[in-house]
């Protein structure tokens, strides 16, 4: 340090003074001390457990992120509507007419709580993967927003990450009272009867923290009968030890939702908030629980583990039209049982461990690790009749006396299947970042999986409900119902066919290598060039091994069904083997900082072979499982965000082509396309080239936010997804047009194989959405908001398939069914909403809120 000063004569001497008596003092020896050295922390690795840093910048793909702030923010009642709305290449399907279970499409892979779905993406919990045993399936109304702390979507097969991590991963990693050291709460009211209530609180000691929140939803829908009711509690405890943490979660969730799907597009003409069949209500109970810790041998080195145990039961209902009405009628004379209840109950048990090293070492970062996850499932379903009543509810039959007359089904439910399963998949997984020179970063790992499913089934040959006939007088001659038929077919049993039950089991190996490299290279400064390849597999699941295709029977003479199939989610079959799915993704792009404002621009592909879909056999919902050869997903990924004076900007586009690379048949009678009159099935012929369905083309995702002063401000956003195909259109072929009634054999008892008029598309339109959001802080702490959605009242649609609609005009049921028409079912998106809360946050660092400046 110097020190300037003016000096005088006097000064002058008595500085010298003070000079001369200082050199006769004895110097002081000096006294020295070890270096210390301080270490800032790095930035938290994106993986299953925590551990050392990656940089961003490092990244060999474009991860997304969020953070807990974003989110709140956001207003976003779920995971889906938040990725929907910010996130790149995402894009959802509504096909339960609920909001708590959508599709989630990335990059034309998708995360869906619906089986028959084919699942591409993983998501994680605080490093537990919580793609149910049961189908892959994700239950986004299982995760709580309001314990979220960060979110980050990565593309591609990471190594990291295990099965099903085809074509990205979600890892979400919730609060403690470390991390979120505040008391918040958010009151919500609004359209549709909407109800919300959000309280969390986070305290610590400095060794001690704890945490918890609570979300409770509810609503009455905006279509009829389709309310939702959502109880949600997370609770964490902290231990901050010398070198690392041990952390105890407790999540326990009770949801009770209705979506009661698609609509045909002609009534959504006449009243949008129509159903077409209800109820379809499922309830999920969870109790998830995970502990886990880290140990910081070293500044450089880590070890972290956890362990976990998670249960689910899920129990739901399904009304539907009965779709062999006229078989039914024809040896009844009854004409107003028309429709079905489907049961079904699910029970899974999970748990597992997971152990992980990191190790920052030189210009290397290296992280390796093992995990083991097991889970058992027990599934049943059931089936009976109903009757459809003029707000197109199924009711109970009304009168059971119809049972002593034979109708077994209008008393009694009819056992579907039974299904026992268990898996077990191991894992091995290695990751490093090597950094060669500052500006350069190559990343490489790989995993190695083994997977062991295990099946144990008995089914129903999927017999229609109408020839369940009983005679309580003679049990002997009750068909189907003769208790000598009520046991499993044996392959020796020479009355095979008298059997009522297929019972199988299997037992099925699958292993993986899946390696994974790329690079980052920073060119200049705020200027870098990414590029990545990676490989993935998913294994086949136990409900799709228990009603996969058999190959076998596709050779039997005069066969034109692949087999019995099975009826999503109504019945199963018998179980062979299916391969599992192997991915290639390749991604390059460039990112970058500049005028305050963050971009990137890539592309991206994805080639899938043995992928496995849901192939309808030409009965309603009723199809199996079955390897397809070759899938391909491919496109431009751009994005932008910064600030410019008060404003903040995003914009986002993403060019995606989804399509099917190897020639098949599926069976769809409601595809106006299908060969029926000349093959006797109606097979809808796929070629490589056609879309996949369900995914548009082109997706933007725009906002803007304006600071209109230091206490308000208000954003506006924009969802725009282009047109895209309905399921039972894979072909791309499907058009209106008109019956030919052409027969087949023809003669004197000629058999009409295109009966019905088929109407819509086959295509859901594009559409463009605007939503709206405002706030207003009265001081730090307490803050009034409004969100609406749909500003515009657009009229749109989320998702589509061909079905068949028994409905006439006026609405009523049609016991005519030469009057049914084929017809494109769509999921109409909700109406224009308007919703107003009230929060509050409670910094507890800094005690009470103080008022924010003046307008």
């Amino acid at each position: 340090m110097l020190i300037f000063a003016s000096a005088t004569p006097g000064a002058a001497a008595e500085a010298s003074d003070v000079a001369d008596e200082a050199e006769e003092r004895i110097p002081e020896p000096v006294i020295k001390v070890e270096e210390i050295v301080i270490r800032a922390p790095r930035v938290r690795i994106v993986s299953p457990l925590p551990g050392v840093g990656i940089e961003r910048d490092q990244a060999a793909t474009n991860i997304q992120s969020a953070t807990a702030k974003e989110i709140a923010e956001s207003r976003a009642i779920n995971i889906t509507e938040f990725m929907n709305n910010n996130m790149q290449s995402v894009s959802i399907n509504d096909y339960a007419g609920n909001p708590f279970q959508q599709d989630l499409n990335f990059r034309g892979f998708t995360a869906s709580p619906m089986i028959g779905t084919p699942q591409g993406v993983s998501v994680y919990l605080d490093g537990v993967r919580v793609n149910e045993a049961f189908g892959d399936v994700v239950n986004w109304d299982l995760l709580p927003m309001n314990a979220i702390a960060t979110m980050d979507l990565l593309p591609g097969s990471n190594p990291l990450f295990g099965l099903n991590t085809l074509g990205g991963a979600l890892a979400i990693r919730t609060k403690t009272g470390f991390s979120d050291n505040h008391a918040r709460g958010e009151l919500i009211s609004g359209a549709w009867g909407r109800q919300q209530v959000q309280v969390s609180n986070g305290i610590n000691n400095g060794i001690i923290g704890l945490f918890t929140a609570y979300n409770h939803f509810e609503e009455d829908g905006w279509r009829r009968n389709s309310p939702s009711n959502l109880r949600q509690l997370y609770n964490n405890a902290t231990v901050k030890l010398p070198k690392g943490e041990i952390n105890l979660s407790a999540l326990n969730v009770n949801t009770a939702l209705t979506g009661n799907g698609m609509l045909p597009f002609e009534m959504a003409e006449t009243n949008r908030k129509w159903v077409f069949t209800s109820p379809d209500e499922s309830t999920n109970k969870l109790d998830h629980y995970n502990l886990n810790g880290r140990w910081d041998v070293s500044d450089n080195f880590t070890i972290s583990g956890l362990a976990y145990k998670r249960k689910m039961n899920q129990a739901a209902l399904n009304g539907d039209f009965y779709d062999e009405y006229q078989q039914l009628f024809s040896r009844t004379n009854i004409d107003y049982i028309n429709g079905t209840f489907n049961f079904s109950n699910l029970k899974q048990d999970s748990f597992g461990f997971s152990v992980q090293a990191a190790w920052d070492v030189g210009r290397h970062q290296i992280v390796f690790g093992a995990g083991l996850d097991k889970n058992k499932i027990t599934f049943s379903q059931r089936e009976m009749y109903g009757e459809i009543n003029a707000e197109h509810e199924v009711v109970p039959v009304r009168d059971e006396a119809f049972y002593l007359e034979g109708m077994y089904a209008a008393k009694y439910p009819v056992i579907r299947n039974n299904l026992n399963g268990h898996s077990t998949t191991k894992g091995l997984f290695f990751s490093d970042t090597w950094s060669p020179k500052d500006n350069v970063h190559l990343t490489y790992g790989a995993r190695f999986n083994w997977s062991r499913v295990v099946n144990d089934l008995i089914s129903d040959r999927g017999n229609s409900l109408y020839q369940f006939e009983f005679n309580p007088l003679n049990p002997a001659g009750s068909g189907l119902l003769n208790p000598a038929r009520q046991r499993c077919a044996l392959p020796t049993d020479p009355f095979e066919t008298f059997a009522r039950f297929v019972c199988t089991d299997g037992d099925y190996k699958y292993r993986s290598f899946n390696p994974s490299i790329g690079i980052a290279w920073e060119v200049v400064e705020n200027f870098s060039f990414y590029g990545n390849i990676s490989r993935g597999a998913r294994v086949p699941t136990i409900i799709e091994l228990g009603c996969a295709r058999d190959h076998t029977k596709d050779s039997q003479p005069a066969s034109t069904n692949y087999q019995y199939g099975c009826s999503i989610p109504t019945s199963l079959s018998a179980d062979p083997y299916l391969k599992q799915v192997r991915s290639t993704s390749y991604e390059a792009g460039l990112r970058g900082n500049h005028f305050g404002f963050s971009w990137n621009a890539g592309v991206f592909r994805t080639e899938l072979k043995d992928d496995i879909l849901f192939m309808p056999l030409g009965r309603k919902n009723r199809g199996v499982f079955d390897n397809f050869g070759e899938t391909l997903r491919q496109g431009i990924e751009l994005g932008m965000s910064g600030e410019l004076g008060k404003s903040k900007l995003r914009l986002n586009y993403t060019y995606l082509l989804a399509t099917f690379e190897s020639a098949a048949n599926a069976i769809n009678p409601n595809n106006s396309s299908n060969t029926s009159p000349t093959t006797l099935q109606a097979y809808v012929n796929i070629e490589p080239g056609d879309y996949l369905t369900g995914m548009p083309r082109h997706i933007v995702q725009a906002s803007w936010n304006y600071q209109f002063s230091a206490r308000f401000d208000a954003t506006l956003s924009m969802i725009m997804h282009s047109y895209s195909f309905v399921r039972g259109n894979e072909n791309n072929e499907h058009q209106p047009r008109e019956a030919s009634h052409a027969c087949n054999p023809c003669g004197a008892q000629p058999y009409d194989r295109d009966p019905y008029d088929y109407i819509g598309k086959g295509t859901i339109a594009g559409y463009a959405l605007f939503n709206l959001r405002a706030t207003y802080k009265f001081n730090d702490a307490i803050t009034l908001f409004m969100k609406a959605d749909n500003i515009f009242n657009k009229d749109y649609s989320t998702a589509g398939d061909l079905g068949r609609n028994p409905f006439g005009s006026s609405g009523g049921f049609n016991p005519d069914t030469t009057q049914w028409q084929n017809t494109t079912f769509i999921g109409p998106g909700a109406s224009r909403a308007m919703w107003v809360g009230l929060s509050f946050d409670l910094n507890w660092k800094k005690g009470n809120a103080s008022p924010s400046p003046g307008l």
